[in-house]
């Protein structure tokens, strides 16, 4: 907690004038529509609100704000009398200044986090403690130390690989304290994230994949003056987006290994190793469809696109977005499949290292 809370006083590296200008929340008094013109079910124009500070050294005044639309469903919003929203607000030369940024969303999304930390902490206690905490030190480090990174211009590949590496120790030693169980689960689970790394890598020549269908790809670019590679950028992605599920299977193993030897004391190097593996081998089955599930559900409105359009699974196999998708499922599985062995092996050798075989 207290090196994530210095993190977060690093000030930002990359600024832009509107940083500094106050945010603050204001409530939609009224709307006027007049001047949208509507595009199919999007809409070019303008709509003219009536908005109340809420927040800030000009809460209780009133202004006029205009929410502009870029026929882009996916960007544009639409408010109504009553909505709260997240705005720019400054003083003018001509009187209050408002600029509508979107609905305000920080408090509800700090009530859902709340909720969730409850949950934690009532089912897990002290481990739910430590679970909570490397959710928030995950979000710090790779805002404040990744992002900067990759932005100042290091190799996305090693700048990835190495917060991969800290998150995996941290997160590990939250959940599992200095023991024999987070050594386990860590030793698996950065050998299975090394595996992935390689994979990532070799996969994506195979393929020719060269990172850019990537989000944002094309405007980071720009605004990076082309010192990104997105080849690069695109394979430390994909052992980021798997290193969730490599962790949780090597502290599966590593958890169910030291129940055996909390009831069993006896059992022998090789009986904990076959156990291991029985184990690993039940989790890889339903571990390796969640990734499957999980990308699939996120592109699922892609899915039925192409579907509706009758486009041939061949088609559909061939595009470069897709195999990108295709290619990061597979590697993900490719490193449950051996962070499996490598933790059972891990854990024979670490738990019964003083009485052999």
């Amino acid at each position: 907690l207290v090196v994530c809370g210095l993190l977060c006083l690093i000030p930002e590296a990359f600024t832009n004038p509107s940083s500094n200008i106050p945010r603050e929340r204001v409530r939609i008094e009224s709307v006027d529509n007049t001047q949208l013109a509507p595009l199919g079910i999007v809409y070019s124009g303008s709509q003219t609100c009536e908005v109340t500070v809420l927040s800030g050294e000009y809460a209780g005044e009133t202004a006029l704000a205009s929410n502009y639309q870029n026929s882009a469903l996916d960007k544009d919003k639409l408010f109504e009398p009553g909505d709260t929203a997240y705005a720019m607000v400054q003083m003018g030369a001509n009187g209050l200044m408002v600029t509508l940024i979107d609905h305000s969303r920080t408090g509800a999304e700090l009530g859902i986090f709340a909720a969730l930390a409850l949950a934690l902490i009532a089912v897990g206690g002290a481990v739910g403690c430590g679970a909570l905490v490397s959710l928030v030190s995950s979000v710090v480090i790779v805002w404040k130390l990744l992002i900067p990174l990759l932005l100042d211009g290091v190799n996305p590949i090693l700048a990835s690989f190495l917060t991969v590496l800290a998150l995996t120790a941290v997160i590990d030693l939250l959940v599992a304290g200095c023991t024999r169980k987070c050594l386990v689960a860590l030793t698996g689970s950065l050998l299975g994230t090394l595996v992935t790394c390689v994979l990532a890598y070799a996969f994506t020549n195979l393929l020719k994949l060269d990172g850019g269908d990537t989000p944002y790809i094309v405007p980071l670019l720009a605004q990076t003056s082309m010192t990104i590679d997105p080849r690069a950028l695109f394979i430390g992605m994909v052992f980021i987006a798997n290193a969730g599920a490599l962790m949780d299977l090597s502290m599966d193993i590593a958890s169910a290994s030291e129940e055996l030897i909390l009831h069993k004391p006896d059992i022998t190097r090789r009986e904990l190793l076959l156990s291991g593996f029985s184990v690993g081998r039940s989790v890889i089955g339903t571990m390796t469809t969640t990734l499957m599930l999980a990308y699939s559900g996120s592109y699922l409105s892609m899915l039925m696109y192409f579907a509706g359009q009758g486009t041939p699974l061949v088609d559909i196999a061939n595009l470069k977005y897709v195999a990108s998708e295709v290619l990061t499922t597979l590697v993900g599985s490719f490193g449950l499949v051996t962070v499996a062995p490598f933790t059972a092996i891990t854990a024979s050798l670490l738990y019964t290292r003083r009485r052999g075989v």
